[in-house]
């Protein structure tokens, strides 16, 4: 019986052709013991690794949904979120270093709830500006906030592994809305704050 989960991610498949590609892809003898479950582990930390595919509109709902009233008027601000993801190109690993911002109109959402968004977009494989930007575009839709702002360092192994085998380049992606697009001083307030500490 074939093992899926909620998100429509088949186990069972991906364990079969990863077999196949260990087989007959890579010649890998499969019956040495190194290799005998490795098809089992790799389904499993892909179905890990690509837990946000298929994510729902509700779930998106549910991590923004607890909202707290506040008179705050500055620039609630995290930095040094640690996230992995997955190059859509050749399906090797990105380190994600986020800055995320926003200044709350009215409501303010609990810490956790920006690192959770951005680990649930994380765990599928797109390009880095098209994650970048879907982070101020989710707290623009879901918060009541006056503006938004996002800056992404990756380290993407597709560049250090193979290719260009450049291991010290880092990609930086950035994003924002709101005042920090109509208020040139907001942004680099934004920027001097991941800079200073």
């Amino acid at each position: 019986m074939e093992e899926k989960d909620n998100k429509g991610i088949d186990v069972n498949v991906i364990e079969k052709h990863f077999r196949e590609i260990l087989d007959k892809g890579l010649k890998i003898d499969i019956k040495d013991p190194n290799f005998i479950e490795t098809p089992k582990r790799v389904a499993r930390a892909y179905k890990e690794i690509f837990a946000g595919l298929n994510h729902t509109e509700e779930e998106i709902k549910n991590i923004f949904k607890k909202c707290f009233p506040t008179n705050y008027k500055g620039i609630v601000f995290e930095k040094k979120i640690t996230v992995f993801s997955m190059c859509p190109h050749h399906f090797l690993p990105i380190r994600y270093d986020v800055s995320v911002g926003y200044i709350p109109d009215g409501c303010g959402l609990g810490l956790s709830k920006l690192v959770r968004i951005i680990e649930l977009l994380a765990k599928r494989p797109e390009l880095q500006e098209t994650f970048t930007q879907e982070i101020v575009e989710l707290i623009e839709k879901h918060m009541h906030t006056l503006g938004a702002i996002c800056m992404v360092k990756g380290e993407h192994y597709c560049m250090q592994m193979r290719g260009v085998k450049q291991k010290d380049v880092s990609t930086i992606t950035s994003a924002a809305n709101g005042v920090f697009l109509n208020k040139p001083e907001m942004e680099l307030k934004f920027y001097e704050s991941i800079r200073s500490s």
